[in-house]
């Protein structure tokens, strides 16, 4: 029998073909294709019968569209001149950079911007939400809604960078403001479908779909900067001015923000689970900002090398580089060079995975953890505790003269002095002593390492580094695909990152 069926199996695709292209001609009349008609056309009715039934998103995208925001900014700041790597252009809107890390950078300059992104309404009386980074130092938020021409102002209510994350608010006396429901990201499986709305390179109310490509990536940085990420992967096209825009599933609900495209490939666009989000709103709505859990740690990912030296049977967790005298780790007992494997009953797959769990989970929370330490794995406890806001500059730092700074082509980076103000802007101590990065080639192994512009290094494979001469010796002097352990200041954090010398 299967023998009899194979032959009719492979014919099915070309009679669906054939019946579906029968729909057409062979319902034409006379009537519609006269002998001096070059075309033939058919009736309403006609066209109707013939209309294959296939689903389509248009009630979906008709039941949303009205809620969604087109957000165009202007921002006026001192900014350096950015050196852009070659087969790069300036975009013309102010998210663009942000899909594509870190620039070199220039002189300083007044500098005065436009920008846009998309965003959507999530409440009646005009609240509404975006990314962060489409209104962050905006002096001006304007927003259209839907397909309505008429500019409104918006302000910003909240805002939280490590999520990048934005809550708007439209500056209007309209309490019935069209929404679009927020859905529940955590059940989201890869393969299911997403679609994305928002302003691509400006071209307003724009729709794409995709399928979700992955869940939880921890571990990327599309738009240059570190944060709470966890991101949701989807193969619909994005593009710059798509930011702040809804990631919608069948239902039309909102399961995300999308915030980034990938500048490694096509087809790999990244969204920030709406769940997540969902756990900030309360306080950017009351306080303006969001309280971040922590443990009162830093970390590292464990490495191969790393899991030998420590006598490790696995390569996951995250290693501890530093306890914060008093915090929640030292009262608890943890030490430096212990490996966190487990946080509240969930795997620790690396340092990152580890800082969103602790980030996220509340602070006054109390959670177990597991550790792994001098050959065997024992459980702690503790309270996570609200973590302070790290210290920015105060102000620019002068950008050194070129005679002042010395560049290591080798591994990307050029460096100057670390003077006194440079040390106060940066909340360095005194007695700190280095080579301050003042800029980073964006395709180097050291953008790579995620070494930033304003970093300070203070070691080199366990070196002192006294000033940029000492660096730049040291770097030219050692062998091509030597390991070199960095170790930097970033304000109050201590950083290590390893490089091989190309």
């Amino acid at each position: 029998m299967k023998t009899k069926l194979r032959p009719v199996l492979q014919l099915a695709p070309l009679l669906l073909v054939t019946i579906i292209a029968s729909a057409f001609f062979v319902s034409k009349s006379p009537s519609l294709f006269s002998k001096d008609a070059l075309w033939m056309e058919l009736s309403a009715e006609d066209a109707q019968k013939s209309q294959i039934n296939i689903p389509s998103l248009a009630p979906l995208v008709q039941k949303v569209e009205p809620a969604v925001l087109v957000v165009t900014t202007e921002s006026v700041f001192q900014q350096q001149n950015a050196q852009l790597p070659p087969g790069f252009e300036r975009g013309p809107f102010g998210d663009f950079f942000r899909f594509f890390g870190p620039q070199q950078q220039g002189p300083m300059h007044e500098q005065k911007t436009k920008g846009q992104g998309s965003g959507f309404i999530i409440h009646p009386s005009g609240f509404a939400l975006t990314n962060n980074h489409v209104v962050e130092g905006a002096t001006s938020i304007k927003v259209k809604i839907g397909t309505d021409l008429k500019e409104y102002d918006a302000e910003v209510i909240g805002s939280d960078e490590d999520t990048d994350v934005a809550l708007l608010k439209i500056k209007s006396d309209k309490k019935d403001w069209p929404v679009i429901p927020l859905g529940n990201s955590t059940n989201l499986s890869v393969g299911d479908f997403a679609i994305a709305i928002g302003n691509p390179l400006g071209l307003e109310l724009s729709v794409s779909m995709g399928i979700v490509s992955a869940r939880g990536r921890r571990d990327v940085h599309p738009s240059g900067r570190n944060g709470l990420f966890d991101f949701i992967q989807i193969d619909a096209p994005i593009n710059p001015g798509n930011s702040g825009g809804p990631l919608l599933n069948l239902a039309g609900e909102v399961v995300g923000i999308n915030t980034a495209m990938s500048a490694a490939g096509q087809g790999i666009a990244f969204a920030i689970p709406i769940d997540q989000v969902k756990q900030i709103l309360p306080q950017l709505k009351s306080k303006g900002h969001a309280s971040r859990s922590g443990m009162g740690i830093r970390i590292e990912n464990v490495s191969p090398e790393l899991a030998q030296a420590l006598g490790l049977p696995f390569t996951h967790g995250a290693v501890v580089r530093e306890v914060m005298p008093k915090s929640a780790a030292d009262k608890s007992g943890i030490q430096a060079g212990d490996v966190i494997t487990e946080f509240d009953g969930k795997m620790v797959r690396d340092a990152s995975s580890l800082q969103v769990m602790a980030g996220l989970s509340g602070v006054g929370k109390s959670v177990p953890f597991k550790v792994f330490r001098d050959g065997k794995s024992g459980m702690f406890k503790l309270t996570l505790e609200e973590l302070p806001k790290e210290k920015k500059p105060n102000q620019a730092i002068p950008a050194p003269k070129k005679e002042e700074t010395t560049a290591i082509e080798s591994i990307g980076l050029t460096v100057a002095s670390l003077d006194d103000n440079a040390k106060t802007q940066l909340h360095l101590e005194k007695e700190v002593t280095g080579a301050r990065i003042v800029q980073v080639n964006p395709r180097s192994i050291a953008a790579f390492a995620g070494i930033e512009i304003n970093d300070v290094v203070i070691k080199i494979n366990n070196q002192p580094i006294k000033n940029p001469g000492a660096l730049s010796s040291f770097v030219e002097k050692a062998k091509k695909g030597a390991v070199l352990r960095i170790l930097l200041r970033r304000q109050k954090a201590t950083i290590f990152v390893a490089i091989s010398k190309p």
